[in-house]
């Protein structure tokens, strides 16, 4: 199933054509700069991490061929999901889906294990189902397999297929990595923030129920193909890739552009860490830009794409992450990440890929971000571990899952754990080793209700507790990237036109950005903007699972900003207007901003006004990029008028 462009002569010798997707018993040391392409496909080869069954008959052969959903699957606590697995019969024997031979897929590592995913529909705890049909040799079973979330985390599930009282299937082995996300959290009662709809004020798109609520059924993509599910590479070792996908959509696609979408430094988590990398091939159009080509290909039918890309230059493990955009549209189910892991750090005297830019990028600052001021106690959670720091004083780490209760009074902290308690003059933080870790705030009851049931108390990042003298209580703050902020914007909906969702995210990083740095000085502030529409509507890690497709759009757009002469400038955006954007001076008075000038909204005539009207509207954006093809650039320097789009770090 997988291969490596460095494959040993020896190896090669073994083992006859016929049995290109034999997995090796170990690990192979010896390595030639040979570049194996297989049915035209380049890929990466490593062994098994485990011992494989024993095949007893080697006329049963198999040769992965794809999914249903995409690594991770995503499961919400409690339910369950559907993913069919696709394996080609390459051997001599049929498979039956019938009689004393049947074949089905059983787990492996350990053989026969009973898997925790395994629930209604299951043969037994160790064997999911069976091959939906009768395979002939040349034929392509599909075996679909249900599973059932019962435990929240990351997880990876691995099967073979076997022919029953006859032998393991040489070469079917495939695995899921799964991740089940809680679909619910603890609720002690303490109703500390009300119902948050969007109003008047402030950066508000929310209770815009007349955008976008399903995907636009005309554009979207399924991946039948690609050249491996992982890649092992040196540091800077060029990767030949191919990939193919299905145009599932009702329209025509007349071109497309193959394109860098936010690859990163990967993590355990559903989300990569915020360190990102380069991938750039010179081959490539641009940093990000990889083909962009005038091609036709009509609903039903398939395209291949053919690339390069680089490993990154030093070790470590990394997802690349790539999009597939159609008649200017990104794709619903156009998105690869491919993990990547880099074996040695790259050669002496490598050098990367440049291409043409102006602007020297900045390192990403950090936010902090007022959730909530506290009228009681606070209690804390995590499923990682946090560093309990008051001032530079650190008093422990908390452990897994350990509840933490802070409170505040008459200018002393006091801080309970089963393992940690003490009082402080100083402020208590909660510092994680990685900022992609998340936390819940126990007694904390955050709705929206335009989002339904879904409690927002949870965050990633660091959490302080600490008194303002302006607002004499203390505040719960979260600090984190600014593009982890940028993950947990919640001013959308999950089903809107993803151009629209990628401009309304720049627009909210840049005005994040802007009053980082304008304003009051960043000593004298408590934090940098608060979590409601009277800045940005801020939902945190649920968020994040609730709508992964604005995560698809902040790391495609990651580090961009809207500019003017060549500086990051406020850009307030709202629900709709009446058929013309506001410029500054009409709603807020003093001196106009030349980006912000009264344009035309053809798709708001007729409405009235929800918003303050000045810089984007939401519903006009939305119909623009839905129904007009226009990319976020382009609805980004409509509605500030003489800017650019660029990436700031």
């Amino acid at each position: 199933m997988y291969w490596h462009s460095r494959i040993s002569i020896l190896f090669v010798l073994i083992w006859a054509p016929e049995y290109d997707n034999i997995f090796v018993m170990r690990r192979i040391f010896l390595t030639t700069l040979s570049f194996l392409a297989i049915f035209g496909f380049a890929s990466q080869v490593f062994a098994l991490d485990f011992t494989p069954p024993t095949f007893k008959d080697t006329s049963y052969l198999g040769k992965y061929v794809g999914q249903s959903v995409a690594d991770p699957v995503i499961i919400p606590l409690g339910s369950y999901k559907d993913v069919t697995i696709k394996i080609k019969n390459v051997g001599k024997s049929v498979w039956y889906n019938t009689g004393s031979n049947y074949v089905s897929a059983y787990t492996v590592n350990p053989n026969y294990h009973a898997s925790q995913f395994s629930g209604s529909g299951w043969i037994s705890k160790s064997q999911p189902a069976k091959i939906l049909k009768t395979i002939k040799p040349g034929e392509t079973a599909e075996i679909k397999i249900k599973l059932y979330g019962n435990k929240a985390g990351d997880f990876k599930e691995n099967f073979y297929l076997a022919a029953e009282n006859k032998s393991w299937i040489q070469s079917s082995y495939f695995y899921l990595k799964i991740k089940v996300t809680p679909s619910r959290t603890s609720d002690l009662g303490l109703r500390t923030s009300a119902s948050e709809d969007a109003d008047a004020t402030g950066n508000s798109t929310g209770g815009e129920q007349d955008q976008a609520e399903e995907i636009n059924k005309d554009y979207g993509a399924n991946l039948l193909a690609f050249s491996a599910r992982e890649v092992y590479a040196v540091g800077g070792e060029r990767v030949a890739f191919k990939v193919r996908y299905l145009n599932i959509g009702e329209k025509a696609w007349n071109n497309y552009l193959w394109q860098e979408t936010g690859s990163s430094v990967s993590s355990s988590l559903e989300i990569a860490s915020v360190s990102k990398v380069k991938t750039a091939d010179e081959t490539w159009l641009s940093q990000t830009k990889i083909i962009q080509e005038e091609r036709k290909t009509a609903s039903g039918d398939v395209l291949e794409i053919t690339y390069n890309f680089r490993a990154p230059p030093k070790k470590g493990v990394y997802t690349a992450r790539f999009q597939l955009m159609a008649n200017a549209h990104t794709l619903d189910g156009g998105t690869l990440e491919l993990p990547v892991t880099v074996t040695a750090d790259a050669p002496s005297g490598y050098t990367e890929p440049v291409f043409a830019s102006n602007r020297q990028l900045i390192q990403e600052p950090n936010i902090r971000v007022g959730l909530y001021k506290a009228t009681g106690p606070v209690q804390f959670q995590s499923q990682f571990l946090y560093d309990v720091y008051s001032g530079e004083i650190k008093y422990g780490t908390l452990p897994f899952n350990e509840l933490a209760t802070i409170s505040y009074f008459d200018g002393l902290y006091t801080f309970k754990s089963n393992s940690i308690n003490f009082n402080a003059r100083d402020p208590v933080k909660f510092i994680p080793p990685d900022f992609s870790n998340y936390f819940t705030l126990v007694n904390y009851d955050r709705h929206v209700s335009w989002k339904g049931a879904k409690n927002f108390n949870m965050y990633r990042g660091v959490m302080e507790f600490k008194y303002s003298p302006k607002s004499d209580a203390p505040f719960v703050i979260n600090e984190l990237p600014l593009d982890l902020y940028i993950a947990g914007i919640g001013e959308t909906s999950n089903g809107a036109a993803m151009e629209y969702i990628k401009a309304i995210l720049a627009a909210a990083r840049t005005y994040a950005y802007y009053h980082l740095n304008n304003g009051v000085p960043a000593d004298q502030r408590t934090f940098d903007v608060v979590a409601t529409t009277a800045d940005q509507l801020y939902l945190g890690y649920n968020s994040e699972v609730l709508m992964p497709r604005v995560v698809q759009a902040q790391q495609a757009t990651y580090g961009e900003m809207v500019t003017y002469n060549t500086a990051p400038v406020v850009t307030p955006y709202f629900g709709h207007s009446d058929g013309r954007t506001r410029t500054w001076s009409q709603v807020w008075g003093g001196t106009d901003k030349p980006w912000l000038q009264s344009v035309e909204a053809k798709y708001d005539v007729g409405l009235r006004m929800f918003g303050h009207g000045v810089g984007m509207s939401a519903r006009d954006a939305a119909q623009r990029a839905d129904k007009d093809a226009w990319t976020y650039d382009q609805l980004l320097k409509l509605y500030y008028t003489g800017v650019e789009v660029e990436k700031i770090y």
